[in-house]
């Protein structure tokens, strides 16, 4: 019995669902020596597959970090005109396992960041269909209306991204009505941003404190840890799979 090509390479490591789909579709990857363009190729044990013509196999260990992403960092994994990214914070070692970001937060938000080389994994927590929560604490430049915070709570169209969002939850953390704890199970590029944007705030500062149940507690700004298996086991869970 085989493994779809596009769950192979992801399990590889080499990015998440939708990259790996991208790299099937500019002809980069081989089996057997034959380039190969169906998503839907099953490959087996004795296949051999290559990326660039570089052969790639199966990740024996599995490796789960969370980073307190710091203001000014690139959440990818390379940058063509050589910014900073969150792979200069990652220690070689991690590197070299292959890890990458889950998902994206952009240069000027802060907070939770997930890397990992579980390719399957990695595809559910930023696949909205799977509803994983994430948490951001917003500080607005005004105070914030409550029929605004209502409209967000039922969920608003966003022209920016031709999207509406689902529901979520948009609560006021103090009396001045300017910081704002949000939760929500998508995530779409500058999606908090555009919200309040939309509604006629500005967002003064954007932190990710929470996703599919973990919290970034204390974890210092610029640093990252190993989570322990527990944590690791509830975002298989948030994220439908077996722990």
């Amino acid at each position: 019995m085989g493994t779809r090509l596009n769950k192979y390479l992801a399990l590889c490591g080499l990015g998440s669902r939708r990259k790996v789909e991208e790299l099937i579709a500019a002809g980069r990857i081989t089996v057997n020596g034959a380039v190969i363009a169906r998503m839907g190729t099953v490959v087996g044990s004795s296949d051999r597959v290559a990326c660039d013509g570089k052969p790639v196999g199966l990740r024996e260990e599995r490796l789960y970090l969370m980073m307190n992403k710091p203001r000014g960092y690139i959440t990818t994994t390379s940058d063509e005109k050589d910014r900073l990214t969150v792979m200069d914070l990652v220690p070689e070692k991690y590197r070299r396992a292959g890890v990458y970001p889950v998902g994206r937060l952009d240069r000027d938000t802060e907070g939770l960041l997930l890397l990992t080389n579980d390719g399957d994994l990695a595809y559910r927590l930023t696949t909205p269909r799977f509803h994983v929560t994430k948490e951001y604490r917003v500080e607005l430049d005004r105070p914030l209306e409550e029929d605004d915070r209502n409209r967000i709570s039922r969920g608003i169209y966003i022209h920016q991204l031709d999207l509406k969002t689902r529901p979520s939850r948009v609560e006021c953390t103090d009396e001045t009505r300017r910081h704002v704890r949000m939760a929500i199970a998508e995530g779409k590029n500058r999606q908090i941003r555009y919200t309040f944007t939309n509604c006629g705030y500005a967002v003064k500062k954007l932190e990710r404190v929470g996703y599919g149940g973990l919290s970034l507690k204390r974890l210092r700004r610029g640093t990252l840890r190993v989570l322990t298996a527990a944590e690791v086991g509830d975002l298989k869970k948030a994220a439908g799979l077996k722990a």
